[in-house]
């Protein structure tokens, strides 16, 4: 199996577990947060390894990074899923860290967020790139 189908499997699987983790989240959160981290750690691994288009423009360069940016807020979401009991009322100089169970959502809906903007951007830059040669 070559490198790009490797990738695109372990990042669909990723994706899936992910959706499935958030979704069912409320109904249980010990199991679900499992298949969240797990769907967050393979969704990263995939598209960390998928390698850049070759030729490719600044514009698309910085689509891939952005994209891969938002899997390691997602990572940080499912951290979160885990750690938020031992973060809460932790002391930061004057400040107090108040985190609740839903502390994950915020980095989860900025990774939604840009995930949604690179799934437009990418294949319409490709698009052009392609008319463009």
């Amino acid at each position: 199996m070559d490198r790009n189908k490797l990738s695109a499997y372990t990042a669909i699987t990723g994706e899936i577990l992910v959706a499935v983790g958030a979704a069912t989240w409320i109904i249980n959160h010990q199991i679900t947060s499992y298949i969240f981290a797990l769907g967050a750690i393979l969704m990263t691994a995939g598209r960390l390894i998928e390698p850049l288009p070759q030729h490719a423009s600044t514009t698309l360069r910085r689509l891939y990074t952005q994209r891969n940016t938002g899997t390691i807020i997602l990572l940080l979401a499912a951290i979160l899923m885990f750690t938020h009991q031992y973060i809460n009322q932790q002391e930061l100089g004057d400040y107090i860290i108040k985190a609740t169970p839903t502390a994950w959502l915020l980095p989860f809906v900025v990774f939604v967020a840009i995930e949604l903007y690179t799934a437009i951007r990418i294949p319409s830059q490709h698009n052009k790139e392609q008319e463009q040669a």
